[in-house]
């Protein structure tokens, strides 16, 4: 039986009178790379938010390691081992990148492996090693991305969770943030991928969930959805379509 590492089953989520998840049910297992896919405003967001303790479910299960954390505070999660890099970094401009690495090792589970986490971050992004005494608020787009999934590994993730990690960057920078998570499970990270760059999302994730109005419409693996003459249409073929009018 495959290891599932987190469940969320038939969760809704409400902000205020208005509902935003609809019996929402995902499963991530050990290992792998799940991506949750759909237009901007589908839900995914507040997926990660509610896993995360920043939302409440309404109604429905999460669990995580067979633990339920639907009544969990966002700190709890964490120290569960879910780490979540939201959309937009989120990073403390003000400090360098090194304070910023710091502060994501602040977890009691993590602080004992703080110098090898540090070694881990500085060799997945050797970027920041150079700039390790430079404002966080003075890097690049690309590079406070690197800095704000480094800060994360730093809390020792049993499940990282990656928010739009590819939104607003430069095409290269797009193709290195992607080698890095699929390089990180490589390494055994299991991670949860918000992403409205379907494509890509969908080349690297070994399972994968169309979120559409709040509403799971679709799921199977990757490489499967890519291939998908419906999600081809409506989510990747729609800028080819336009060109050949």
């Amino acid at each position: 039986m495959a290891n599932q590492l987190l469940e969320v089953k038939s969760v809704d989520v409400f902000y205020g009178d208005v509902q935003a998840l609809w019996e929402v049910s995902i499963q991530v297992e050990e290992g792998t790379i799940v991506a949750l896919v759909g237009a901007n405003g589908a839900g995914k967001t507040t997926l990660l938010k509610t896993i995360s303790g920043i939302n409440s479910a309404a109604r429905g299960e999460i669990l995580f390691s067979g633990e339920h954390l639907e009544n969990l505070k966002p700190q709890n999660v964490v120290d569960r081992g879910i780490m979540h890099v939201p959309e937009g970094r989120r990073l403390f401009a003000n400090l360098t990148v090194l304070e910023n690495l710091r502060l994501g090792a602040y977890v009691p589970r993590a602080r004992p492996f703080f110098a090898e986490s540090l070694e881990r971050s500085f060799t997945l992004f050797p970027v920041l090693q150079t700039r390790k005494n430079q404002k966080a608020g003075s890097l690049s787009g690309g590079e406070q991305q690197m800095l704000a999934i480094a800060r994360a590994l730093m809390g020792r993730p049993k499940l990282l969770m990656l928010d739009e990690p590819s939104l607003g960057l430069s095409p290269i920078f797009v193709k290195t943030i992607f080698e890095l998570i699929s390089t990180l499970n490589e390494q055994k990270a299991t991670i949860l991928l918000v992403e409205q760059n379907i494509n890509q999302a969908l080349k690297i994730a070994h399972q994968a969930y169309v979120l559409k109005t709040g509403k799971i419409v679709m799921s199977g693996a990757g490489n499967e959805l890519l291939a998908d003459e419906e999600i081809r249409k409506a989510y990747i073929g729609e800028r080819v379509g336009r060109r050949q009018r």
